[in-house]
Order: C-alpha cells, then structure tokens, then sequence
C-alpha cells in the first residue's frame, strides 16, 4: 500500500501555501485599486458638483441683478422675485438666500447643495459681500466660493468676480436717470 501513495501525484502543504499567499496579495493588490478608483471617482464627482452650484448661482443671481429696479447706494434693490428692499446674503448653513421685506427666501433649493448640505458657499474674502453695487458703471460683482463642508474642495469666481450691468437704470423723483 505505501508504493502505491509514494508514487501518487499530487500537492505539498507548502505548495498550497504559496498558492494562498499569492491569492491573498492579488486580492489585496486588487481591493486597493478599487479603494483608489472609488476615492478618485468621488473626489471627480464633488468637483463637478461644486463647479456645477457656482455656476447655478451664479447665473440664478445674475438673471435677478440685471433686471433690479430702484438699486440704491448700498446695494439694496427691488427685485421682480424677491420684491423691495431685496439684498443678498448666505444664512448661517452658507446656503444663498434673499432677504427682503417678507424675511428670507432660498435662492436655490437645499437639494442643489448635496445630499445633505455637502456644499456650502461664502464669500471670496472673509471682510467682503459677495455681491457689491458699483453705482458709477451701473454693475453688480458677484464674488462667491463653493466647497465641500470639509473645504477639501472648492470652486470660485474669477478674481475680479462675475459682473452683472444693470439694465433698469435708477430714477430719480423727476423721472430723469441718475
């Protein structure tokens, strides 16, 4: 009986070894290219994400400020969305909102900052608006950051901001442009 399992073929304890090890670094060779492809789809996402609600709102605000009537020094503006007295801002979640006489609105929805607030936006530079009434040539600057709530991410406005020419030209009593 041993001469017949002497010569039988088959595998070594230490050849199945070797056999696990290597599976067991293929698949961890392989689970870390996942995680990387996965890290790097997902930060891709949350670019374009980002880039995307600059872009929103930046156009949302620019169709409202180039149809604002009676804009007065300190920026303030009746608007056809909003109503009087309308000036913007960001609330305490750095979402966008107008603030007029009736309270606050949401210029975008709360959807349109990720799935929940993922994004969030402030201003460019901490002492600043983020949009400013220049009365001499007629035009608003939007100046706005978007990024991730972490600020891992983010996108901006150019550096001299987006600027909006006005076409309702303030009027005085008379009825004369000023």
């Amino acid at each position: 009986m041993r001469k017949k399992l002497s010569g039988a073929s088959g595998l070594t304890l230490v050849e199945m070894m070797a056999a696990v090890v290597i599976l067991i670094l293929l698949g961890l060779l392989l689970n870390t290219g996942l995680q990387m492809a996965v890290s790097t789809y997902r930060a891709i996402v949350a670019q374009s994400e980002v880039e995307l609600l600059l872009s929103t709102a930046v156009d949302a605000l620019a169709d409202d400020l180039r149809y604002a009537r009676n804009v007065e020094a300190d920026g303030t503006y009746t608007s056809d969305s909003y109503g009087e007295g309308t000036t913007l801002g960001l609330d305490a979640e750095g979402q966008l909102v107008a603030q007029c006489g009736t309270g606050e609105k949401r210029v975008l929805s709360t959807g349109a900052y990720g799935l929940n607030g993922a994004y969030r936006m402030r201003a460019v530079a901490e002492d600043k608006e983020i949009v400013t009434w220049n009365a001499a040539s007629g035009t608003f600057t939007i100046e706005l950051r978007v990024e991730t709530t972490d600020g891992k991410i983010s996108a901006e406005t150019p550096d001299n901001g987006v600027i909006i020419r006005c076409l309702n030209p303030r009027k005085d009593e008379t009825g004369g442009e000023t």
